[in-house]
């Protein structure tokens, strides 16, 4: 009875320290007990995350674990973190490699990455510094973030300023215009009583001239007579003249009100054409901003460059929007051209301008995209012609109906689901606006007239 329970008792015993001996050995392992390391060291101004025994990477791949941190003697210092690395990574970490603290996503442990260094640096010592790169905090994102927001509100309000001034020396101009005409009327109206009385004037030159030429007879005071009224009348005309150069001197001259009025209106309007092409500029900065991206993308402003197909494909179905489609097939449009790409063929010109002529009824601001489809050849090839016919396409309608601003294209590949043949595919473009239900209101209700 003994010997069987003794047994039991031995292997159970037994058993116990192969598991400690298996235990010890994994984690002996796992700390890297049983390989040959070196010990290498980096300062940090942070060390969120980080203790004895974090993991160390190289490049990637698990290369050792920190075994210390050495706290700074004086506020501002750095903290020193060693660290005990592989001895077959040896090779990779060089005197320009350096270590930087990261984490697992935002919500992750921290881990200290070793980046390799270059071949022409030598390798660093057993118990030497690499230079550290301290770990980007999440409070310190949303701080800045924070004071991006603030800072693109104080421009805004500038902006709002900036209008406020052009639109009050646009009221100015309109005023001063309305002054000038009405200087202009009062001038004109000199003028032309100035040029009455001229004429008025040298009819009575004329009438007299012929009268005294009626009654000289050869004698010598005849004849002086009239040398002497035609001076007078001349000098009579000569003053009319002055007065009429001088009333149109003011008019043209260079200080004239109308130079004036010019120079003005065009310093008006240069600083009405900053002034806007800085709101634009700015609000094109602030729909790829990644604070205000959501913003701009909830009341329909995307970027076609960074959509992929199916984000394109979840817009067609946006409420706020319709998609009306006009499908042009790629064997009345294109044809192959000897280097491997597509051209325009004979009429396809033509056919595109006719079907965007139904689209013009809609406003020019309503965006058009030039979807392309492909169905022959593998998926690469197919998306390549499918890019190339929707950009020839696009350059027809920017040149014919300078449309390049509210106009992009789309590499769709062979998937229609709605075209006309009925397959759920497609080759050649379609030809897709995107219109407001408002907009199919009015303009149901201008065909109809």
């Amino acid at each position: 009875m003994g010997s069987p329970r003794l047994a039991l008792v031995g292997a159970f015993v037994i058993g116990g320290l192969l598991l400690f001996a298996v235990g010890l050995f994994l984690i002996g392992d796992r700390r890297l007990l049983f390989s040959e390391q070196f010990e290498i060291e980096a300062d940090f101004g942070n060390v969120a995350g980080v203790e004895i025994s974090t993991g160390v990477r190289l490049s990637g791949l698990p290369a050792g674990e920190v075994i210390g941190i050495e706290i700074p003697d004086a506020p501002g210092g750095r903290f020193v973190v060693r660290m005990r690395v592989r001895e077959d990574l040896h090779s990779l970490v060089r005197t320009d490699s350096e270590a930087a603290i990261l984490s697992d996503g935002l919500l992750g442990s921290a881990f200290i990455q070793l980046r390799a260094g270059s071949a022409a640096a030598p390798l660093v010592p057993d118990g030497g510094a690499l230079r550290g790169v301290d770990a980007v905090e999440i409070a310190d994102l949303i701080a800045e973030g924070r004071e991006t927001f603030r800072i693109a509100a104080a421009e805004m309000v500038a902006m709002r300023a900036e209008l406020t001034d052009t639109f009050g020396g646009f009221e100015a101009t309109i005023e001063t215009t309305t002054r000038l005409i009405d200087d202009l009327g009062n001038d004109a109206q000199r003028v032309t009583g100035a040029s009455a009385a001229l004429i008025d004037e040298t009819r009575g030159m004329v009438a007299e001239v012929r009268g005294v030429m009626d009654t000289v007879a050869g004698s010598q005071d005849a004849v002086q007579r009239v040398l002497n009224e035609s001076e007078g009348t001349m000098r009579a005309v000569r003053t009319s003249a002055e007065r009429v150069e001088e009333a149109i001197a003011r008019f043209t001259g260079p200080d004239s009100a109308t130079q004036r009025l010019l120079v003005e209106a065009g310093e008006v309007m240069g600083r009405a054409r900053e002034a806007m092409a800085d709101v634009a500029d700015n609000t094109e900065a602030l729909k790829r901003n990644w604070l205000f991206r959501g913003y701009f993308a909830e009341r329909g402003f995307y970027n076609l460059d960074e959509l992929t197909v199916d984000e394109y494909r979840t817009l067609l179905r946006d409420d706020r929007y319709t998609p009306l489609r006009i499908w042009l097939a790629a064997d009345r449009l294109f044809e192959a051209d000897p280097g491997g790409g597509w051209t325009l063929r004979d009429g396809a010109a033509r056919r595109i301008e006719e079907a965007m002529g139904e689209l013009l009824q809609y406003p020019r601001t309503s965006p058009i995209v030039v979807e392309g489809y492909a169905t022959a050849g593998e998926i690469g090839r197919r998306l390549l012609d499918s890019q190339a016919r929707a950009d020839l396409v696009r350059s027809h309608l920017t040149q014919a109906f300078r449309r390049a601003g509210a106009t992009g294209t789309m590499a769709l590949g062979a998937g229609a689901a709605e075209s006309p043949s009925g397959d759920g595919r497609w080759d050649g473009v379609a030809l897709t606006l995107f219109a407001e239900p408002e907009q199919l209101v009015r303009a149901g209700a201008g065909a109809a007239q």
